[in-house]
């Protein structure tokens, strides 16, 4: 058993917390206003009381209107008469609609593109009735390119107004260093933007506007940084195009390969990219400032692939995915408090799958019957931690050594007068062994008064708390479970499951001892008198 002793100091604030984990994406966009889509939204707005941000791909993409894992339509355009687009915002409506109902806000991805604009070449006859990959490529006609973007702005402005219009994100494609989505060259890129932000900027001049949803390639972001300083503008004629905000990607492994050895999730692989990036930035004194979207940030790349495919995938069902975001944000602003680096958010890419097996271990926020997955429970832990952070000293930490858990945390001071405590015990290899586990003692100093009873409360997820995938395999993995089962399963698969008790506090310092097992996390809330608030627990 590691021991391990935290000290806070309840008096000295270091950094102002930025909710940066409030947004999710997914591809397939017609998901958005099904049935369980809806549902599920309900549950994102209810996380909090400011929104979050829903990243889609296919915004404009050509198809039959309907999803399938990692793919998506709306039809928007599907046709030119002489030079006027005809456009149907019939379906975007629908997903829009389901965001603004629900407390969110879109981070409009402009993509990809509509057939009848694109300047791929014509497919070749084929009983294959997925598509083609037309939506990939440059317009081949830039103007209309333009005016596509011109019109769907402005019917948007005239459908929620512009004030709300102002508060959404508007980003151009989504990773063009990356040949599978993007089949044109940095050029061809940035005069796709230059026409992008003539046309967007035309319907509303105050719109947020940026790019490039960078993959990983720095010396991309570099060319395109450049021209947006100062190239010519492929749309004006003039030099340097606008730039509102900066957005890149970051995975924390590469695509598992099969008959290779599955490579395990690194945070330390997510930061490196950061510092990459950063580096670019750095480059353009104009661009230092403005707001950075990491509008794809996860433990790893292929969200459609499942744990059978790779049994290591189990992660993405387990304790282990909650754990590791948790750590991750914390590792997000220490980078951010490091470098000065603007981050406004990072996006969890992950939603939810139709016809796919009860936690089939896709990356994914709920499985069948919409139950919850333990890592939808790491949001409303976040939710709960406040944004005063405050002072915190690990003693005989093993934090960062890859050869035992780390264990590592931060604590905050809420609006509410509350102190809140995030603790986790965590490894990135997987480990089972009991002897791993932790006890720790947290010590608070420097309270604001010298003696006073506190209401602690104690959430944690882990093997046997708030997981419902723990529940799952003990009922013996049932793909068909009984309306019994499901009961079973939905008893514990929120934050339900939490300890209350009083705590003292002499002499301005109060401590407890609590354990912490493997690959698990905890939130301790320590309030000023007795009984904790109404709709604490959740």
């Amino acid at each position: 058993m590691l021991k391990t002793r935290i000290n806070i100091n309840c008096r000295e604030v270091v950094q102002t917390l930025k909710p940066i984990w409030r947004s999710f994406g997914y591809d397939e966009i017609n998901w958005t206003y099904t049935p369980r889509g809806k549902k599920i939204f309900a549950e994102i707005g209810g996380l909090s009381g400011e929104p979050y941000y829903i990243r889609c791909h296919n915004i404009f993409t050509t198809g039959n209107g309907l999803s399938v894992p990692t793919k998506g339509s709306t039809n928007v355009c599907t046709a030119v008469a002489g030079e006027t687009l005809k456009l149907d915002f019939s379906l975007l409506d629908q997903v829009f609609d389901t965001f603004l109902n629900n407390n969110c806000k879109p981070i409009v991805e402009l993509g990809f593109m509509p057939d009848v604009l694109s300047s791929g070449p014509a497919p070749k006859p084929t009983y294959n009735y997925s598509g083609t990959n037309l939506w990939a490529y440059p317009p081949k006609d830039y103007r209309k390119w333009q005016d596509l973007v011109f019109r769907t702005v402005q019917y948007y402005v005239q459908r929620y107004g512009a004030e709300e219009i102002r508060t959404w994100y508007w980003e151009l494609w989504n990773e063009p260093d990356n040949p599978g989505f993007f089949r044109g060259s940095i050029k061809d890129y940035c005069k796709m933007y230059d026409f992008a932000v003539a046309g967007a900027v035309q319907a509303l001049e105050t719109i947020k506007i940026g790019g490039p949803g960078l993959a990983t390639n720095p010396k991309f972001l570099d060319k395109f940084l450049r021209h947006c300083a100062g190239g010519k503008n492929k749309a004006s004629g003039g030099r340097g195009t606008r730039l509102d905000f900066i957005s890149f990607h970051a995975k924390g492994t590469d695509w598992p390969l099969t008959g290779q050895p599955f490579k395990m999730p690194s945070i330390d692989k997510i930061i490196t990219h950061l510092h990459d990036y950063n580096s670019i930035v750095k480059k353009y004194p104009e661009f230092t400032r403005l707001p950075c979207l990491l509008d794809e940030c996860d433990m790893a790349v292929a969200t459609n692939f499942g744990m059978f495919d790779f049994p290591e995938l189990e992660i993405n069902n387990s304790a282990y995915f909650p754990v590791f975001l948790i750590r991750m944000a914390k590792q997000i602003w220490d980078f951010c408090q490091q470098t000065q680096m603007p981050i406004q958010l990072f996006t969890t890419w992950a939603f939810y799958f139709e016809g796919k097996r009860f936690f089939e271990g896709n990356r994914a926020l709920f499985t069948n019957e919409n139950i919850c997955k333990p890592v939808f429970n790491a949001f409303k832990l976040l939710e709960k931690i406040g944004e005063k952070r405050l002072s915190m000293r690990i003693e005989n930490s093993s934090s960062g050594l890859q050869s035992s858990p780390q264990l590592d945390g931060l604590a905050a001071l809420r609006s509410d007068g509350a102190i809140t405590v995030l603790l986790w015990n965590f490894m990135e290899t997987p480990v089972e062994a009991s002897a791993l586990d932790a006890t720790v003692e947290v010590e608070l100093l420097n309270l604001s008064f010298d003696s006073v009873t506190f209401t602690l409360q104690h959430f944690r997820i882990d093997e046997k708390h708030c997981n419902a995938f723990s529940v799952w395999k003990a009922l013996g993995s049932p793909q068909d479970p009984s309306t019994e089962q499901v009961q079973k399963i939905r008893e514990v698969e929120g934050l339900n499951d939490r300890d209350v008790t009083t705590v003292e506090a002499d002499k301005s310092t109060t401590s407890i001892k609590l354990e912490l097992a493997a690959q698990s996390v905890s939130l301790l809330i320590f309030r000023k008198g007795v009984g904790p608030p109404t709709g604490e627990c959740e």
